[in-house]
């Protein structure tokens, strides 16, 4: 028996960090029929990415992608739309960990805020002219909420959701939506690097009692592309397992 798989055919470009989050997103669209694209700018760690989702018999390619570039974001997105003449889905992944410092202030603001822009910029354009798009950008709780000595991070991703809001104001009467996904406490090298004691510290924060994972963030992104989710736009929403309540 055939199962209809959700994201058959569609062509999903994921920009930003060849991270866990990354990888099991495009394990998610790539099981329901999707072509992904990732582009990333480290072009040995995605090359690592994609050989192991390809040995999942996985359909996905990577593309060596300057996202704080306007003009190499452009030319990355037509190479695509010309060959498959169509961009559903855009999901803005990318992050970074710097210093409160004024040199990785400017790298935060290039690769966090300025790259989301860009690959919006870049891609839309081909979104309208099909009538259908799905842009998920992903900020962070401390783009809600701030922290002490988190005034850059802070600072973008509160930026990524205001983008997200105007960009959605701009084209949902398009048939494109735009969301925003906020991860809280998710399952990663630098969660694991705390000890045990700071760990459960941190779970007894969380409503849920527990870390999240890769695929609870992966599974947030298909549901606001899916059209399941096509009446909602404009919206935060956070994947925390209660954390933000």
């Amino acid at each position: 028996m055939y199962l209809m798989r959700k994201a058959e055919h569609k062509i999903v470009i994921i920009s930003g960090s060849a991270d866990a989050i990354t990888a099991a997103a495009i394990q998610k669209f790539c099981q329901n029929g999707a072509r992904v694209f990732l582009w990333d700018t480290d072009e040995q760690k995605g090359k690592i990415v994609l050989a192991q989702l390809k040995a999942q018999k996985l359909t996905v390619d990577f593309l060596k992608t300057d996202i704080t570039s306007l003009e190499n974001t452009e030319r990355r997105a037509k190479e695509i739309y010309e060959k498959y003449k169509r961009i559903d889905i855009l999901i803005n992944n990318a992050a970074g960990s710097y210093e409160n410092n004024e040199a990785d202030w400017q790298k935060m603001i290039d690769k966090s805020l300025h790259g989301v822009m860009n690959c919006i910029k870049a891609v839309s354009p081909y979104m309208l002219l099909n009538s259908f798009g799905r842009i998920l950008n992903t900020t962070a709780l401390l783009g809600l909420y701030g922290d002490i000595n988190q005034a850059n991070y802070t600072a973008v991703k509160n930026g990524v959701i205001g983008i997200s809001k105007i960009w959605a104001l701009e084209l949902s009467k398009h048939n494109i939506t735009v969301n925003t996904i906020a991860p809280g406490y998710i399952e990663s090298e630098y969660i694991t690097k705390n000890t045990l004691m700071v760990l459960k510290s941190i779970k007894e924060k969380i409503p849920a009692r527990k870390i999240g994972t890769a695929k609870d963030i992966a599974d947030a992104y298909f549901f606001l592309a899916s059209e399941e989710a096509s009446y909602i736009t404009g919206t935060v929403l956070n994947v925390d397992g209660g954390y933000s309540v």
